[in-house]
C-alpha cells in the first residue's frame, strides 16, 4: 500500500473478521475499538428507531432484514476488506511508524475477545437452563394436582392405589412438554416423565405413609436435579 502510494486499497485481515474489537484495540486504534463493542446496540437502537418510527406496519419485515443484511455485510465484510486501510490511515494522520503491540494492549486486546464471549456464554447457558426449568415445570404441576385423588383413594382405602387402579390416576390431558404424569404403583410414586426434548428423563412425588396421612417427596429419578426446586433436589 505504501509502495503504491495510496492508503485505501481492499485486503483481508482475518483478525479484523474474526474480532474487530480485539483486533482494533491491539493496534492501539481504541476508539474503533469501543466503537466496534457497542456497534450491536447502536444497531438494535437504529432498528428501533428506523423501523417503529418511520417505516410502515407492512414494510416493517422488510426494513429489519434490510438492515440485518448491511450489518453483517458492514462489520464482516467491508471492515476487514478495509482494516488495514484504516490503520495505515491513523499511522498517516498522526506521523507514527508501526511498532508492536504492548503488553497493555495485547491484555486489553484478549480482556476485549475472552469477557464478551464468557458474557455470552453464561448468558446462553442460563437461557437454555430456564427453558428446560419451564418445561419441566409443566409436569411438576400436573403431579402436584394428581396428588389429591392419591391422597383421597388413600383417606377412604386406607392404602396406596394397586396396579389394579393405577390406570384411574394418570393426567389424560394432553402436555406440551410431557410425555405422561401417572401414579406408579412399584415405585409408589406420582412419575412425571418429560418429552423428547429431555429425553424422556423422570422425577418423582413418593408417597409416605405417616400417622394415617400422606407426606410427599419430590425427588430426581434421572433428571438433573438442578432444574428442579431445591425441595425436590
Amino acid at each position: 500500500m505504501q509502495a503504491r502510494n495510496r492508503t485505501w486499497l481492499p485486503g483481508w485481515n482475518f483478525g479484523a473478521f474474526l474480532h474487530s474489537t480485539g483486533w482494533f484495540w491491539y493496534r492501539r486504534m481504541y476508539a474503533w475499538s469501543l466503537l466496534n463493542l457497542i456497534a450491536p446496540v447502536l444497531f438494535m437502537f437504529l432498528l428501533v428507531i428506523v423501523v417503529q418510527g418511520l417505516l410502515p406496519e407492512s414494510a416493517r419485515d422488510a426494513g429489519v432484514a434490510a438492515l440485518g443484511i448491511a450489518y453483517l455485510l458492514l462489520v464482516f465484510v467491508l471492515l476487514p476488506l478495509y482494516a488495514d486501510s484504516l490503520y495505515l490511515y491513523r499511522l498517516k494522520r498522526d506521523g507514527k511508524a508501526p511498532k508492536p503491540p504492548s503488553v497493555f494492549t495485547a491484555t486489553g486486546a484478549f480482556l476485549l475477545i475472552v469477557i464478551p464471549g464468557w458474557i455470552l456464554y453464561a448468558g446462553m447457558t442460563t437461557h437454555l437452563e430456564y427453558q428446560i426449568r419451564e418445561r419441566s415445570s409443566e409436569g411438576r404441576a400436573r403431579a402436584l394436582l394428581l396428588r389429591t385423588p392419591v391422597a383421597e383413594f388413600y383417606a377412604n382405602e386406607g392404602r396406596l392405589p394397586g396396579p389394579q387402579e393405577a390406570a384411574r390416576f394418570r393426567e389424560s390431558e394432553p402436555m406440551k412438554f410431557t410425555r405422561s404424569v401417572a401414579w406408579d404403583p412399584a415405585r409408589r410414586a406420582i412419575v412425571v416423565t418429560l418429552g423428547e426434548r429431555e429425553e424422556g428423563k423422570r422425577f418423582e412425588f413418593a408417597a409416605v405413609e405417616k400417622d394415617g396421612a400422606l407426606e410427599w417427596n419430590c425427588r430426581t429419578i434421572d433428571f438433573d436435579a438442578k432444574y428442579l426446586p431445591s425441595s425436590c433436589r
